[in-house]
């Protein structure tokens, strides 16, 4: 394992974790779905516990994203970082497997999420290993 990969399990055990509300639209909750899903990924941040080298790796993953710049990045807390975290892999989460899904990972749909990921219509950010849910933010 690197620090691009990151074992988002305790994210997925922590009680009420649901990624739909950590990432969505206006088309879902309304006007106030960015206020809503960030308080979410915030309250389930501290699920998420990043080396320094995890950290300098999505803060690189968020840099090449384009929607910050270095000072931005720079100025992230680790709370915020890890919050952002949160609403990333929530997202990929949603997009790769849909919504509802289960806590366990191992129950997902995998052969269809790897189908898609080698079309290229999903990101290949997830894997299974060693009964434990890892995210790559490798660019």
């Amino acid at each position: 394992m690197n620090d691009t990969e990151i074992d988002v399990s305790p994210l997925l055990a922590s009680p009420g974790f649901d990624p739909w509300n950590c990432c969505n639209s206006v088309a879902n909750p309304g006007q106030d779905a960015g206020k809503l899903t960030w308080r979410a990924s915030q309250r389930f941040a501290p699920a998420l516990v990043l080396s320094e080298g995890q950290k300098e790796a999505f803060r690189d993953f968020v840099r090449d994203s384009g929607g910050w710049d270095d000072e931005e990045i720079a100025a992230f807390s680790d709370t915020d970082l890890a919050a952002l975290c949160v609403q990333w892999i929530a997202g990929d989460i949603r997009e790769g497997f849909g919504d509802g899904v289960s806590n366990d990972p191992a129950k997902w749909d995998w052969e269809d999420y790897n189908e898609r990921a080698e079309r290229g219509s999903v990101s290949s950010t997830f894997y299974l290993h060693d009964g434990k849910l890892f995210w790559s933010c490798a660019n």
